[in-house]
């Protein structure tokens, strides 16, 4: 079951961050806001479930949740107007406007990543060696353009 679930949020997470391209966001079903929120919030509460937080260590995971509910909504956001806004192309593409694209939802993304970063750095620094191993794949994971 909890394979199942991880397999399920990974995918639906992957769904969410099509932005780069949109033509495989078309294939996907098309997920809710609220969808996208809970499913960053799943994956959460999952990292936490599984780092087995001591309560000293409980003490710096406020602000990296708050984080990730930052970039669950931003990235809800980032889906639902793509999905508001798929106008049929008229005319060849237009490359400078793709480029102008790609980079404010690359901007945007380093800026939520920083943000992360920031948040994580407390609680990454009390970690044992194990927790730190876990919760640095779990970043990893997040941070692939196509795990979110």
């Amino acid at each position: 079951m909890k394979k199942a679930l991880v397999l399920f949020t990974t995918a639906a997470l992957a769904a969410g961050s099509a932005l780069a391209t949109p033509a495989v966001a078309r294939d996907r079903p098309e997920l809710t806001a609220n969808q996208i929120i809970d499913q960053y919030a799943a994956r959460t509460a999952r990292i936490k479930a599984d780092l087995r937080l001591t309560p000293e260590q409980a003490k710096n995971w406020p602000g990296f949740e708050s984080a990730m509910k930052e970039i669950a909504k931003a990235n809800a956001d980032r889906v639902m107007a793509m999905q508001t806004s798929t106008e049929p192309q008229k005319g060849p593409l237009d490359i400078i406007e793709q480029m102008r694209r790609q980079a404010k939802y690359l901007g945007e993304r380093s800026v939520e990543r920083k943000k992360l970063a920031d948040a994580a750095q407390p609680l990454y620094a009390s970690l044992d060696d194990q927790q730190k191993r876990r919760f640095a794949a779990e970043l990893v994971n997040l941070t692939r353009p196509d795990a979110d």
